[in-house]
C-alpha cells in the first residue's frame, strides 16, 4: 500500500501555489480545469508522483474560503488489490 495525495480545497488557487512553492520548497507537478465541473487541480510535492506523496489543490471556482473543517478533501491510496 501506498499514499498518493491528500487533497485540500483551497479559495485562492494561485495563493496557495505560492506558499508550496516558494515558501515550503514543493514543485508544481501538474494543473488541469474542469469547466463542466467549475474546479480546478493542482498538484505539489517535493518530487514526481510515481515516487512521492503529493498535495492535491481543489480550487472550486467561484469559492472565495472555507469554513474551519470543510476544507479538507480526502487521502489516496494505492493498493496491489482493492477487492482483497
Amino acid at each position: 500500500m501506498r499514499m498518493l495525495h491528500t487533497m485540500l480545497r483551497v479559495g485562492d488557487l494561485e495563493r496557495s501555489i505560492d506558499f508550496y512553492t516558494n515558501i515550503l520548497g514543493m514543485q508544481l507537478l501538474r494543473r488541469k480545469d474542469y469547466p463542466g465541473g467549475r474546479f480546478t487541480l493542482a498538484f505539489v510535492g517535493y518530487g514526481d508522483e510515481a515516487d512521492h506523496t503529493v498535495i492535491e489543490l481543489t480550487h472550486n471556482w467561484g469559492t472565495d474560503s472555507y469554513d474551519l473543517g470543510n476544507g479538507y478533501g480526502h487521502i489516496a491510496l494505492a493498493v496491489d488489490d482493492a477487492v482483497a
